[in-house]
């Protein structure tokens, strides 16, 4: 099968829909398929995949990301068209799949109505109402919707979207895992082995609720809390030069996994979520999750079993940090379901099994 994905985020940027990206074309191509990827260009940027097609771009207003100019001369042949992204690229998508006569396929990765917070020129309220009819009106072009969780299809019939909608959920490779409680991180951050360190990875913004985790942090004793990520909140955390807390900033997402076994724990805040895949990473490698509810995360986080979605107060948020750093049992048990429950539901093979099937049927 020859697939084409369209996104106006891939490497060397990195996000969720990177990741989710890179991961699934990872399973298809080891699958015999051959996959394309059309993104924007990054001047100096060196592909070291295959099929890769850049397209032309020009920097953005968020540090280290290219607007794409949604043109191309020609499209390699395809059976399947899948648009990781409904503006720009994504109408590239469309136009690749009409010419050819295909089916397209729209993985909503991003519920994009929580972020009209950006566009400061418009009134809010319009711009979700705008953002929505536009949303709704690129599901319609779509032969099929995959969203990652029940939440995301949930919104999408509230919005009367009348396509076909298949959940399935980004995919975790299982290959590449680490050992809880990596020397070699801890060494180089000067943390001593029996600290106990909590862990947030992503974008330091505002929509992600960054500076909860931080207030929470200050109240807590005798415990490290590493930052991995950069975003417009860098320097105003980086200023507050807090104790104990490491920025480590952006790393490459293979060594993302060597700063999780340095933890005990992980801890996200964000309300915007349409999945929370860096959880699910989290998960893969045995480190159990308190994060503020959303009802996106319910999918991800088994309250109880592998982690606690908490109110959105501090009390309530450190009470069940301070609970998991004190109980090494707990945390132990939970770390086990946590690995558990990746390897039943999120594992990369047999997510890209399920996209493969539905593939198969739409041609």
């Amino acid at each position: 099968m020859r697939i084409g994905f369209f996104s106006n985020s891939y490497k060397p940027y990195i996000s969720g829909v990177t990741v989710s990206m890179e991961t699934l074309a990872k399973e298809l191509r080891g699958m015999g398929h051959t996959v394309y990827i059309v993104a924007p260009s990054y001047p100096g940027h060196k592909d070291a995949e295959p099929d890769i097609i850049r397209v032309p771009s020009f920097p953005s207003s968020y540090p280290g990301f290219r607007l794409a100019v949604p043109v191309v001369k020609s499209f390699p042949r395809l059976d399947i068209v899948h648009a990781h992204n409904p503006f720009g690229m994504g109408q590239l998508a469309r136009l690749a799949a009409r010419r050819q006569a295909i089916p397209l396929v729209f993985t909503f990765h991003t519920l994009f109505t929580r972020y009209t917070h950006h566009a400061s020129l418009v009134p809010q309220d319009l711009s979700k109402r705008l953002l929505a009819s536009y949303l709704k009106y690129y599901c319609s072009l779509a032969d099929c919707i995959i969203t990652p969780t029940v939440m995301v299809k949930r919104s999408l019939l509230a919005w009367k979207v009348k396509k076909r909608i298949e959940v399935i959920p980004t995919g975790i490779s299982l290959k590449d895992t680490r050992v809880s409680g990596n020397p070699a991180i801890r060494d180089f951050l000067k943390i001593g082995k029996d600290a106990k360190v909590l862990l947030y990875v992503g974008r330091l913004t505002r929509e992600k609720n960054i500076m909860f985790l931080v207030e929470a942090f200050k109240k807590l004793k005798d415990t490290y809390f590493i930052i991995v990520g950069k975003g417009p909140l860098y320097k105003d955390i980086e200023r507050q030069n807090i104790p104990s807390l490491v920025l480590a900033g952006e790393v490459p997402s293979e060594k993302v996994y060597d700063y999780c076994a340095a933890a005990d724990l992980f801890v996200f805040s964000s309300l915007t979520e349409t999945q929370g895949l860096v959880l699910a990473e989290a998960k893969s490698q045995g480190l159990p999750i308190v994060a503020l509810y959303s009802a996106a995360l319910g999918d991800a986080v088994r309250s109880g079993i592998d982690g606690y979605l908490t109110r959105r107060n501090q009390d309530a948020f450190l009470e069940h940090v301070k609970r998991l750093l004190g109980d090494d049992g707990l945390r132990k048990k939970m770390s086990l379901a946590a690995r558990q429950d990746i390897a039943e539901r999120f594992s990369s093979d047999q997510v890209a099994k399920k996209v493969e099937t539905l593939y198969n049927s739409l041609i």
